[in-house]
């Protein structure tokens, strides 16, 4: 009788422990350089944001496509549970071979340690930005995370603001913004 009423108890609580959890810590990231952003769109605006290795700028409103790019801060809830998600996208054939591209916006960050030590402990390895002065709120708005889908000729073709609920939900819209199956 006392097993039983032991297993009443501890089932329930292992669910609810499990359903708090943060996501798992993969490790192995790290901040790459920005040189293989392909750029060259004509644009009369200007942006520039550096990479957050600290080797190079780029102008954002001259990135070409096909391009994914994500808004996150690692002080963002959504955008810690998201990231394993672009994770497996960034292991993708399509964007390991650099065919569609993959840039993060780090904004609204307390240092750049905070941001580097938030790649390299979830198992980030694509580029990165950093929007120091919160630039990118006029373009994107207020808030992450974020994500745009620009074509080769630096249109916007699909969008999401708030987090990925699944690795479903983003491969479908990334296929969907530029055709293909992933």
């Amino acid at each position: 009788m006392r097993k039983l009423l032991a297993l009443t108890l501890c089932i329930p609580a292992l669910l609810l422990t499990s359903c708090a959890s943060s996501p798992k810590q993969l490790g192995n990231g790290f901040v790459p350089g920005c040189q293989m952003i392909r750029t060259g769109v004509e644009s009369d605006k200007k942006l520039e944001l550096p990479c957050l290795d600290g080797q190079s700028t780029i102008d954002f409103h001259q990135i070409k496509g096909p391009i994914v790019i994500n808004l996150w801060g690692s002080w963002c809830e959504g955008c810690r549970e998201e990231m394993p998600y672009f994770i497996d996208l960034y292991a993708n054939p399509l964007f390991k071979s650099g065919q569609i591209q993959l840039l993060g916006i780090d904004v609204e960050e307390t240092s750049k340690d905070a941001a580097n030590n938030f790649i390299k402990n979830t198992g980030m390895s694509w580029p990165h930005l950093i929007d120091e002065a919160d630039q990118t709120k006029s373009i994107f708005g207020p808030g992450v995370p974020v994500t745009w889908f620009i074509n080769e000729t630096g249109k916007v073709v699909e969008q999401k603001i708030g987090a990925y609920q699944s690795k479903k939900d983003l491969f479908a819209q990334v296929e969907k913004a530029f055709g293909g199956k992933l």
